[in-house]
């Protein structure tokens, strides 16, 4: 299928699929352009992106989401080692929540204060100007 189809029914953009491509997310054999000159994707490439977008749904970056791949691939993914993947991740996502929390109160603080002080990020803006 050519790029175009391809990205209908992932829901990638062109750019997207080019990118992924470049970034070896998705991988293509050499001889896939057609006599004029343009790709011809095999099912498996949309397969892939599909479950690239899965992958994006459970929080993995693009990063993750090919290492997880190549253990795939190689087949040294078993579930053990998996479900070990997936805890880490989520110790990772609960780092970034109490991160988030505190800068969340941070914010607040600044909507809470008296009216009449000088917001402190204005103070940080204005000590841009010295």
């Amino acid at each position: 299928m050519l790029i175009g189809e391809l990205s209908k029914k992932s829901g990638f953009s062109r750019d997207t699929i080019r990118f992924y491509e470049k970034i070896g997310l998705i991988k293509l054999e050499d001889d896939l352009r057609d006599r004029y000159q343009f790709k011809d994707y095999p099912e498996g490439v949309l397969k892939r992106l599909l479950a690239v977008r899965r992958m994006k749904e459970y929080g993995f970056t693009l990063q993750e989401t090919r290492g997880l791949f190549l253990l795939f691939e190689e087949g040294v993914l078993d579930p053990e080692r998996g479900v070990r993947y997936v805890e880490r991740k989520i110790r990772h996502i609960e780092q970034q929540i109490n991160e988030l929390t505190v800068v969340k109160a941070k914010l607040q603080e600044i909507v809470d204060r008296p009216s009449d002080e000088l917001c402190p990020i204005d103070k940080v803006l204005h000590a841009m100007n010295c």
